[in-house]
């Protein structure tokens, strides 16, 4: 899949390299020698952020804080740290391999740093030689992030759009960078700061891992700011899909990632949110038969009397497509697997929409199916337009599939439905 953005801008201390511990060890330095409080390098972690002069500041004990004590103080700082600064900083496992894997893409792949210019020229090239396209520190005279002018100065030097940027860094400084930007901003949660600054400042989506970063950006997707809806809000929501949007919406199995069904593009997105293998088809939500009809053709007697007797709730039917989707939705295959889902916002929703919702899991492939609405947007927050809050789950487990264009009829997953349900039914199955 080609990637959607074209540039990634890397914040550097926090974000590539690890420096807590030589920024903490030649602060704390400063502070023995004069007499002050040390401090531990978890506190460091919310000193730094703003420049070098900005920490010195701010771990000067603040009755002190004179022009010409911080000005001695940043003088000893640098001194010491430049003799000092490669004791113990590191590159965080993984930041190589995920920045070489998106310059393998094509991806063009540049750093910003609060960092004095010189420096962070020179500690760029030490620990990443020939990485990254280009490198801007901090200049005089300059505002620091979250100020966006150097950034805008970086983007015009490497001829890249704003909208296909991505901006990754670890502290609400960079995400405020991004925004003030007009870029697309990702929080990393191995850096100094944590997941709710992150959030507060409004990053779009978080990564784990250097090796989640990568695939973010490798899996083609496009980052959007996620909307949290309620059930007042169903009018929004279908006006969301109508324009091609996906927001993951309640059922009563698991949550669902959702898309207009008619929309090719609104469900390739579905397919990059989730790092789906293109190759693997997707059921549809109804409303009921009359709206399966709409996309199922050749439908036997054995569905109606299942829908009959267990729509709404948690049963997917395999029927023969009517060739009405575009073929993204069924892999290109023959079949259509259909269900009604049994959940009043999403029955809401689609009967605003009128038309029928692809909507597999709101997970990423491979990871548990979501039981809520925050799981569902802690799972693909900025993958998605927004998250239709309906509460909790009533069943937790998927939907029982059941294929009818086979005789006898065959169950290919076991979920919220028993056999024997089933069976009650249609007699004897597979």
């Amino acid at each position: 899949m080609t990637p959607w953005y074209t540039h990634v801008v890397f914040d550097l201390d926090g974000t590539l390299l690890n420096t807590i511990d030589d920024l903490a060890d030649a602060g704390n330095w400063v502070c023995a020698r004069r007499g002050w409080p040390v401090h531990t390098a978890d506190e460091y972690k919310y000193m730094v952020g703003n420049g070098i002069p900005k920490l010195v500041e701010r771990f000067t004990p603040e009755a002190l804080r004179t022009p010409e004590v911080l000005a001695g103080a940043l003088a000893e700082f640098s001194a010491r740290y430049d003799a000092h600064k490669e004791d113990r900083t590191a590159p965080y496992p993984g930041i190589p391999e995920a920045v070489d894997a998106l310059e393998r893409a094509g991806v063009v792949t540049a750093v910003l740093s609060n960092k004095a210019h010189p420096m962070a020229r020179a500690v760029v090239e030490r620990y990443f030689p020939g990485r990254f396209r280009d490198v801007q520190g901090a200049l005089e005279g300059a505002p620091l992030k979250p100020d966006p002018t150097l950034l805008r100065a970086l983007l015009a030097r490497l001829r890249a759009h704003p909208e296909r940027t991505l901006f990754v860094g670890d502290s609400g400084v960079d995400i405020r960078t991004a925004r003030n930007a007009g870029l697309a901003g990702c929080g990393v949660l191995w850096g100094f700061r944590g997941r709710e600054e992150l959030l507060e400042a409004g990053a779009w989506t978080l990564t784990e891992t250097p090796e989640e970063l990568a695939r973010l950006v490798l899996d083609g997707v496009r980052l959007r700011q996620t909307e949290e809806l309620s059930p007042a809000d169903v009018p929004r929501a279908a006006d969301l899909l109508r324009r091609g949007g996906i927001a993951a919406v309640p059922t009563e199995t698991v949550y669902g990632l959702a898309a207009d069904a008619f929309q090719a593009g609104a469900v390739e997105d579905i397919y990059a949110a989730k790092g789906r293998p293109g190759q693997k088809p997707l059921n549809v939500l109804v409303d009921g038969m009359a709206m399966a009809e709409t996309v199922c053709r050749d439908i036997p007697p054995a569905a109606y009397a299942l829908a009959e007797r267990f729509w709404p709730g948690p049963l997917t039917m395999i029927l023969w497509g009517r060739g009405a989707l575009p073929p993204v939705v069924n892999a290109g295959g023959a079949t259509q697997g259909v269900r009604c889902p049994d959940h009043p916002v999403t029955l809401a929703l689609l009967r605003a929409l009128r038309r029928p919702l692809a909507a597999p899991s709101a997970n990423r492939s491979g990871q548990a199916s979501p039981r809520s609405a925050q799981e569902a947007l802690k799972a693909l927050r900025g993958r998605m337009d927004a998250v239709l809050d309906g509460g909790g789950c009533a069943v937790g487990v998927e939907s029982t599939i059941v294929d009818l264009t086979v005789t006898p009829p065959r169950i290919l997953r076991q979920g919220g439905l028993s056999r024997a349900a089933i069976e009650g039914v249609l007699g004897p199955v597979e």
